[in-house]
């Protein structure tokens, strides 16, 4: 069964204080705990409006007190930026205080901004994940860890406490590139992944990269990140989405400056044009809203309008990736009214989830 959840990013909204903001995206996610969603999701990020959530660690042992069943994930700890010893143990922490609800999704992180601020050079960023992500792994698994690597070293370091989950939280790798979602299988690791930048074939090849290493692909869980907003009427959902949507592009791209990757960061210097000339077209009338999210190439991954049209793009979306394990939904961009995502969150389990449920069950 599909399991369905919220991202938030915890954008700033212009017109509301940090204390607000925070606390209607606190109110969603105990309001996904109440009406039979999933999971929630914690993004980190630093330095600037387009995510304001320094600590998931932080959060996510407020929801474990605030919240009865939800999965509490993380999309993503970015690891370069952390003492891999301490975020095993926090984490290790964190599962046994929510009982076993922490799924635990990491990256190298992306935004060249937030590197230069933390005084860590982006280059360094693949060997810093991968040396924590060994370290944390070996941190669960073993009684000492012994690493000596290019950026950390231990001795003899006995990490406690233990997470409650066996071996340990499940751990998803995140890909924001297409050409990285192997890595993820070769590391034996769950996946995140956005819809809107990946073609299916590259799911198959990491389900396929984990067959040939021995893994039973049905055993990996992956999750596709969507845009989903619901309006009984298709038209009005279509207007409330436009300039919050259109906003978190713009910003995200702002996020991405071309010219502050290296060379061989190819992914993101073209994502950073494609999304420049996309932008230009909208502001020009050469393409429409509607037109992004009903034609679009990526509108598969915006699950946006009316119940029934939502229904028939969710059930797309699985089939075109051979079935998603976990539906990441983006649902609270910033300049949306707050009521407006509310309503939105009920009529997506009322309308659309439920009645797929249900459908399975007696299918």
């Amino acid at each position: 069964m599909t399991r369905f959840g919220l991202l938030h990013l915890f954008e700033a909204a212009t017109d509301k204080t940090e204390a607000q903001f925070i606390a209607e995206n606190i109110e969603m996610m105990e309001h996904a705990d109440a009406i039979g969603l999933d999971e929630v999701w914690l993004a980190e990020h630093h330095f600037t409006d387009y995510g304001v959530m320094p600590s998931t660690q932080i959060l996510a042992a407020y929801l474990a007190a605030k919240t009865k069943r939800v999965r509490l994930g993380t999309a993503v700890v970015v690891l370069p930026f952390h003492n891999p010893i301490r975020v095993a143990e926090e984490f290790a922490f964190l599962d046994l205080v929510s009982d076993g609800r922490i799924d635990f999704g990491v990256g190298r992180g992306y935004q060249p901004l937030e590197f230069e601020s933390y005084g860590i050079p982006f280059a360094e960023s693949r060997d810093r994940f991968d040396e924590s992500l060994e370290i944390i792994r070996r941190a669960w698994t073993h009684e000492k860890v012994n690493f000596e690597g290019k950026h950390f070293t231990y001795r003899d370091v006995c990490v406690r406490p233990r997470p409650r989950q066996s071996p340990h939280p499940p751990i998803f790798g995140a890909s924001f590139s297409p050409d990285t979602i192997k890595f993820q299988a070769e590391k034996g690791l769950n996946l995140l992944f956005t819809p809107l930048s990946t073609s299916a074939d590259k799911i198959h090849e990491y389900r396929a990269i984990l067959a040939a290493r021995g893994h039973d692909p049905a055993q990996f869980r992956i999750g596709g990140l969507a845009f989903v907003y619901i309006d009984n009427d298709r038209e009005r959902a279509l207007r409330d989405f436009e300039l919050p949507c259109m906003t978190y592009f713009r910003a995200f791209t702002k996020m991405i400056p071309a010219k502050k990757f290296p060379a061989g960061e190819t992914y993101y210097i073209s994502l950073h044009e494609t999304l420049s000339n996309t932008l230009a077209a909208y502001d020009r009338g050469e393409v429409s809203f509607e037109w992004i999210v009903t034609t679009s190439p990526f509108a598969h991954a915006f699950l946006v309008g009316d119940p029934p049209y939502v229904a028939d793009k969710l059930q797309h979306l699985l089939e075109m990736y051979g079935g998603l394990t976990d539906v990441l939904c983006w649902t609270r961009l910033g300049g949306l009214d707050h009521k407006k995502v509310m309503k939105s969150m009920q009529l997506f389990v009322d309308k659309v989830i439920a009645p797929s449920r249900a459908k399975g069950a007696h299918g």
